[in-house]
């Protein structure tokens, strides 16, 4: 079994508003390794983003607790001068908005040949050449021509392969990429997907892929952790969570899927809406929109448990047919 590239446990990264104390992952374990795509998903506000933003020590909001180790290093007590040796260089981020992310000031070649310049020390020669180098590698028509436009130059599609390509150029041992394909046609989707697939196959490198869209999870992922209100609730790989999700949230993810043999007029959509950030946890967060939610769900709140070999799930109508609770467990 490969090596754990990346771990995650125990985090939880709170934000401390005017509106009171926001725990936006609340005790998170996640691991991710070497050459494996691992899935975040979840709804908005489900602290998808907030994790991986505090993996790549970016978060604004405090960590609390826990513990983050990247290729055996903890780097939640590394200097943030020792960080930057790490972030860009072995452990790289595809953030959710290119035309936020890359400087308008800057040329597409100075922004992408930065890191190599740091990291390698690469003259500004070279640093182009890599620039050229990498926006050929993500497809990029007049890869010499495009290296000196600025972002605003470019497409949606096009912006996003530069940060492919700027994310790539150090060849990092880890990929982070937040919602790579929002807000793009299912064309460019595709080619963007693809191109990640080949990355990983010819780099080895590891992807952990944060999205909302289950069929890019079911395409390119290997496993997939489901999180609610800042927290897992599911776990498993791929195949497993699709065939047997356990866990009603990931069930009402799964029906709320279109499907091809589907005799349905109307989409089934999960009732109510996660619950606001910095609202008290009593009991299951999921419990007030839960169709199989009982009286202990609303008082305590569950653990993550292994159901089977490599499948966890948050619920208590697992531990309710294992016999440990006392209530029955709902039919589903």
């Amino acid at each position: 079994m490969e090596r754990k590239l990346l771990e995650i446990k125990g985090l939880k990264t709170y934000f401390y508003t005017d509106e009171g104390v926001v725990a936006a992952v609340d005790g998170v374990d996640i691991s991710i390794r070497a050459g494996e795509t691992v899935g975040i998903v979840g709804e908005s506000g489900s602290g998808k983003s907030v994790t991986s933003l505090t993996a790549m020590r970016l978060t604004p909001g405090k960590v609390v607790e826990g513990s983050i180790t990247f290729d055996g290093k903890e780097i939640l007590g590394l200097s943030e001068e020792e960080m930057r040796e790490i972030r860009g260089n072995e452990m790289a981020m595809i953030f959710q908005e290119p035309m936020t992310s890359l400087n308008p000031v800057f040329t597409i070649g100075d922004q992408i040949g930065e890191a190599v310049r740091i990291h390698r020390n690469y003259s500004k020669a070279q640093a182009r050449a890599r620039a050229v180098e990498m926006l050929k590698l993500v497809g990029i028509p007049r890869a010499e021509q495009i290296v000196d436009e600025y972002p605003h130059r470019l497409s949606g599609g096009m912006r996003q392969r530069v940060m492919i390509a700027m994310a790539m150029a150090c060849d990092p041992k880890l990929l982070i990429a937040d919602e790579p394909t929002t807000a793009l046609d299912v064309t460019i989707q595709a080619q963007i997907l693809d191109l990640m697939s080949e990355l990983k196959a010819s780099k080895g490198t590891a992807i952990l892929l944060i999205t909302h869209d289950l069929g890019v999870v079911a395409e390119m992922c290997d496993r997939v952790v489901v999180m609610y209100d800042g927290r897992v609730v599911e776990e498993s790989d791929v195949v497993t969570l699709f065939t047997h999700p356990r866990h009603p949230y990931t069930q009402g993810l799964m029906k709320s899927m279109p499907t091809l043999d589907s005799e349905e007029k109307r989409l089934y959509s999960i009732k109510g809406s996660v619950p606001a950030q910095g609202s008290l946890r009593i009991g299951c967060s999921f419990a007030p929109r839960c169709e199989h939610a009982m009286a202990i769900c609303r008082e305590q709140s569950p653990p993550l448990q292994e159901i089977e070999l490599g499948h966890f799930s948050r619920c208590f109508l697992h531990a309710s047919a294992e016999g440990r609770t006392g209530h029955e467990p709902a039919v589903h």
